[in-house]
């Protein structure tokens, strides 16, 4: 995909969707959408068991979604495509694995969480800071008790504190932590070992654990996309939060 923030690579079985958009590797809506896009060309490649997403530069596996994006005018075209991403992810015929170098925070670690599994630097960080900018993560929200544990869950969203990727492992957001002067070829012999498996018996496996899961992740995130817009958004604290962000200081927080 020439002159794109996401790059493909295929072989071995292993398709590589990757996030090519130094340094943060922002998610604005273009990215989002080109994302989309090579994912939808990977499930279609029949030569890919596996599809691994993953990030170019060694700053960045994702920084998150473009705080900019989120004016009234842009905000609901990038909510409807950031959750078209992330269940893609989830829910997509073949393994997902998300490849996670260095720090995966906001909407960067949404994704990875929507990924089938996750293997990680021990030199990779993980969050969901949106609490200290005065809004919350809808996926997170809508997915990660499920898939985490409603303990780990509050956790990570209330708190909206940094983790290291053994903290990270021991919260259920990570399978495997590699030591990062080894983590490209260790990731490179997971992605491989994955990829021997029959490809067919690989996608009836992932069909069969997502049938075991129910339908409870469309109105989870209905209802959390609702608050989010409907309650969330039309607060000052909201507002504040962003703008501040958006103006490199510390938030001053109107509402009780």
């Amino acid at each position: 995909m020439s002159d794109s923030a996401i790059r493909i690579e295929t072989s071995g079985g292993v398709g590589r969707l990757i996030l090519d958009s130094p340094p943060l590797n922002v998610l604005t809506i273009p990215v989002i959408e080109q994302a989309i896009e090579a994912l939808g060309r990977l499930e279609a490649d029949a030569g890919v068991k596996v599809i691994a997403f993953q990030a170019g530069g060694d700053k960045a596996f994702s920084a998150g979604v473009d705080v900019a994006d989120h004016t009234p005018e842009k905000m609901a075209h990038m909510l409807e495509s950031f959750d078209t991403l992330c269940l893609g992810l989830h829910r997509s015929p073949k393994p997902t694995v998300a490849v996670v170098k260095r720090m995966a925070l906001g909407g960067g670690c949404e994704v990875a969480a929507c990924c089938d599994l996750v293997v990680a630097s021990d030199q990779a960080t993980f969050g969901q800071p949106e609490i200290k900018v005065g809004v919350f993560p809808i996926l997170g929200v809508a997915l990660f008790p499920a898939m985490l544990g409603a303990k780990a869950a509050n956790e990570i969203i209330l708190t909206g504190a940094t983790y290291s990727a053994e903290e990270a492992q021991r919260l259920g957001l990570v399978n495997r932590v590699y030591a990062d002067d080894s983590f490209d070829a260790d990731a490179e012999r997971y992605l491989t070992g994955l990829a021997r498996n029959s490809g067919v018996v690989l996608r009836c496996t992932k069909k069969a654990i997502l049938a075991g899961l129910g339908e409870g992740a469309d109105e989870a995130l209905r209802v959390a996309g609702e608050i989010y817009v409907d309650e969330l958004m039309v607060t000052e604290d909201a507002n504040e939060g962003l703008q501040a962000f958006l103006e490199k200081r510390r938030p001053v927080w109107k509402e009780a």
